[in-house]
């Protein structure tokens, strides 16, 4: 008897990586996307309607109605916070329903390893939702007798045909306006991942899930932070935005000693506790996770910042 094809679904299709993990999905590979609305460029037999947040029995019952038929591998670029009780709240209302469930790849941060310490109230929130949110994903996994794979990964950057990355696309317009930007002496080191390369590992992980090798152990459940192929200092990073682009390299990166930088960004702290701990984080090392090269086996690439779309 030949078995059925697992099905992936996705969580998160509208954002930045979930439209990377379309755009790189084998031909043939049976897949559909729950949302609150169809992804542009999407065909509509690909998408069914469904609201994360909608944990009313009503609500439920028609995500449940939007789930194929037979096996699959839920792949969530949806936050963690809506896709950790949505599974929760069908495992307990209408489990019959995740009866063919058979892994679950999940985004998470890494700043719920990097901002563990932080003082203010936005990032200790952040990190207790992040972090609640994956031992709850965890244990429902648990329960449920199927494997989960959380990425954790570090700044993302890239572009799609319908998105851009909030993070490398605001230093680019900061550098493109500013004649001179401030730096402490001694910056951090970082190491963004591309959102394609962030897709191709949670697709290689679903694959994984869907179709385990039965000669091979496949691993287990994990948090798994992860990381671009390129670690660079802050400045690098910056330099390497300018490198691709003549107006931002206008810009002159100005070095203070890091004593005097943090003195003078201290009135941030009266006006900005969270942007006050962000900019300390400048001197950080927010690396030395996983890289994808490893995890996809393949040569690594380096960090490459396209210029900014036209405003």
């Amino acid at each position: 008897m030949v078995s059925q094809p697992t099905t992936l679904v996705i969580f998160g299709a509208n954002s930045l990586c979930g439209e990377a993990l379309i755009e790189q999905l084998p031909e043939g590979t049976p897949w559909r996307c729950l949302g609150r609305r169809l992804p542009p460029g999407v065909a509509a037999d690909h998408w069914q309607h469904c609201e994360l947040n909608d944990l009313t029995a009503t609500g439920l019952q028609a995500a449940a109605a939007a789930l194929p038929a037979g096996p699959q591998v839920w792949v969530a670029f949806a936050h963690i916070w809506l896709a950790a009780p949505f599974l929760q709240a069908l495992r307990a209302s209408l489990p019959g329903c995740l009866a063919d469930l058979r892994g679950v790849v999940a985004c998470s941060s890494s700043s719920v390893i990097t901002k563990r310490f932080a003082a203010n109230g936005f990032d200790r929130e952040l990190v207790r939702r992040l972090s609640t949110s994956q031992e709850q994903l965890l244990a429902d996994c648990t329960e449920l007798g199927v494997q989960v794979r959380i990425l954790a990964p570090t700044l993302i950057y890239g572009r799609t045909a319908h998105n851009v990355d909030h993070n490398v696309e605001t230093l680019h317009r900061w550098l493109r306006r500013l004649p001179v930007l401030l730096l402490p002496a001694h910056t951090g080191l970082r190491q963004p991942i591309a959102a394609a390369d962030l897709a191709a590992v949670a697709l290689a992980q679903a694959q994984e899930l869907a179709d385990p090798v039965p000669e091979e152990p496949t691993a287990a459940s994990a948090v798994l932070p992860l990381g671009g192929d390129d670690t660079l200092s802050y400045r690098a990073l910056l330099e390497r935005i300018q490198a691709g682009d003549p107006r931002a390299a206008r810009c002159r990166l100005l070095t203070l000693p890091t004593p005097l930088f943090q003195w003078l960004a201290s009135p941030l702290l009266l006006v900005s506790p969270k942007t006050f701990e962000a900019v300390l984080r400048l001197s950080a090392d927010l690396a030395g996770f996983a890289r994808v090269a490893d995890l996809l086996g393949r040569p690594p690439q380096p960090f490459q910042a396209q210029p900014p779309l036209p405003r």
